[in-house]
């Protein structure tokens, strides 16, 4: 912490370690939990009721958590296991470490369990271990695991009592009774308290809390750093407190441009790369620019003189057939092959 902030890592050790390092904490507390979002959960748990005056916030909050308790107590009865399902999953993988330990034992209450290049004692009868795993949670960490494994004990009986469901039970077996409708509560004319003097003020009333400069704030599913506070830079001279649109150096570049050109200034034309590659692409493609010229006969219909082809095997009506140039060469042809009549003369 003090390579990526000295000053935030002075300021924290002067703090006593029994108040934020979790190592140093009492054994008795079992909880895994070390800060105060419980706040902030109950905060946001009642945002819709605490926007209502105080009688109906607060049997609105009852209500909620007359349901809460309920919930929460026919969850403990469904568990499958005598102890809370976070104990047994860290329980289970505790356990799996706990196959790759070597124990060594003093034939007293002593036990010295090797866990890769780490060397751990374990005191059966005071259950605590060097980790502190233990001790802190309240669950048999890997080298106590071990230990019991040796010894022929089950692990899982030494798992603490608080994770178990008895324990869980007795939280919610007390419940919240219903109420009556506000008509049939008794009053004492001397417990009767008037409503306090409403102050319009201006502008919406705030919903929710002031965060700091540095709190992060959940955007769109994401957490994300508040950009509250921080120093505006422009991009375009680096200076602060303004950004390039507003950047007094480009204005006055641009005023400067103005008066002295009277012409607006011509950019080159941008064009991408991909663009560029089809159009010379496109350009190496032949579309044609042959003439197809046409000769209508007697009956108006156009006739293309000049293909560079003629068809072969033309059918009509399932018949061979031929075009009108393929007849006419033919005509020519057979023409030209008789003899005239009367002599040589001809």
């Amino acid at each position: 912490m003090g390579e990526l902030n000295k000053k935030t890592a002075k300021s924290l050790v002067s703090y006593p370690p029994e108040k934020w390092c979790r190592a140093y904490f009492d054994t008795k507390c079992k909880n895994f939990m070390v800060d105060n979002n419980f706040t902030e959960s109950f905060n946001s748990w009642i945002v819709e009721a605490r926007q209502k005056p105080i009688i109906k916030m607060l049997e609105e909050i009852r209500v909620k958590v007359m349901n809460m308790l309920r919930k929460h107590e026919a969850e403990v009865k469904s568990w499958k296991n005598e102890f809370s399902p976070h104990a047994m999953h860290l329980f289970n993988d505790y356990r799996v470490i706990a196959q790759r330990c070597k124990v060594e034992f003093n034939g007293g209450c002593g036990y010295e369990v090797t866990e890769g290049v780490d060397r751990h004692t374990i005191n059966i009868e005071l259950k605590r271990c060097s980790c502190r795993v233990w001790d802190l949670s309240g669950i048999p960490c890997p080298h106590a695991i071990k230990t019991f494994i040796h010894k022929k004990i089950d692990p899982i009986v030494e798992i603490h009592w608080w994770y178990s469901k008895e324990a869980y039970l007795m939280v919610y077996k007390h419940k919240i009774e219903p109420v009556r409708g506000e008509i049939f509560w008794k009053m004492e004319p001397h417990h009767a308290m008037e409503p306090p003097t409403l102050a319009k003020m201006v502008g919406r009333p705030k919903m929710k809390r002031t965060r700091e400069n540095d709190e992060a704030k959940n955007r769109q599913g994401v957490w994300s750093a508040s950009r509250k506070g921080m120093l505006m830079t422009c991009g375009y001279c680096g200076e602060p407190n303004h950004n390039r649109r507003k950047c007094p150096l480009i204005s006055s570049q641009t005023s400067i441009v103005a008066e002295h050109d009277s012409d607006p200034t011509l950019y080159p034309k941008v064009v991408s790369e991909s663009n560029f590659r089809l159009h010379e692409r496109l350009k190496k493609i032949n579309t044609g620019t042959r003439k197809i010229t046409f000769q209508g006969d007697h009956d108006g219909i156009s006739i293309p003189t000049n293909l560079p082809y003629s068809p072969k095997k033309v059918t009509w009506k399932g018949k061979e057939a031929m075009t009108s140039n393929q007849l006419q060469a033919t005509r020519e042809r057979k023409i030209g092959k008789l003899k005239p009549i009367g002599g040589k003369g001809m």
